[in-house]
């Protein structure tokens, strides 16, 4: 996946900053000596106080390339999220999970991962199938990994990925129907640990609870070759 993050943080004044993150993501993690092939275990927990969450991040999608996808197609998109609670937040903000890697392999690290998806949506049905996910990490010793979203701030995070539907009756029945009408994005941000052995990898990733609004859908339409 070729993942470009360009944020723009605005502000009530005039002034803003502006960085830009290198489009090719770096996901391969370097192994402690010895074999390199082995299973990868992951585990995720998600927010389970949900009266509880802190924040407000509200996502919408800025544009696409098309309107317009078949199974096989790349996919461009721009997606902003805004803080529009009333307290900063940290979000992650870099494609390399491998440059928060420590020196030794075998040691575990922690970091905040952010975990962008696109859905499309088909009317008042509640079946969804998924675009597109990008993924930024980030480590508060890290710098230039994390970015700090004031109230009415916001980043713009774009990617590109080739789209491939599931293969469930039920999704091919409603792309033949024409059904699928809208596209909207979800955020989800994570605490994760991950450990790796000469043979295996383990992550564990508990969800931030944050409150989450957003945007009207964006037209699409969804088709197979006939």
């Amino acid at each position: 996946m070729l993942v470009h993050a360009s944020t723009t943080v605005t502000r009530s004044t005039p002034s803003y900053w502006k960085a830009v993150v290198p489009r090719t993501s770096s996901m391969d993690l370097r192994r402690p000596a010895g074999i390199r092939q082995g299973p990868a275990v992951f585990a995720d927990f998600h927010c389970a106080n949900t009266t509880g969450k802190t924040g407000v991040l509200h996502t919408e999608i800025e544009s696409l390339d098309r309107q317009r996808y078949m199974a096989g197609d790349w996919l461009r998109f721009e997606i902003t999220i805004k803080n529009v609670g009333s307290i900063p937040l940290r979000i992650p903000f870099s494609p390399d999970l491998a440059d928060l890697q420590p020196e030794d392999a075998a040691q575990k690290f922690a970091y905040s991962a952010l975990q962008v998806s696109l859905w499309a949506a088909a009317g008042n049905d509640p079946h969804k199938v998924g675009l597109n996910i990008v993924r930024l990490y980030g480590a508060e010793d890290h710098a230039n990994t994390m970015v700090t979203l004031s109230p009415g701030e916001w980043v713009r995070i774009a990617g590109r990925d080739k789209i491939h539907f599931p293969p469930d009756q039920t999704t091919v029945d409603l792309i033949h129907a024409g059904a699928f009408d809208r596209a909207y994005p979800q955020v989800a941000v994570y605490r994760s640990e991950t450990s790796l052995t000469p043979t295996s990898s383990a992550t564990d990733s508990h969800e931030i609870c944050i409150q989450q609004t957003r945007g009207k859908g964006f037209p699409i339409t969804l088709a197979t070759e006939q």
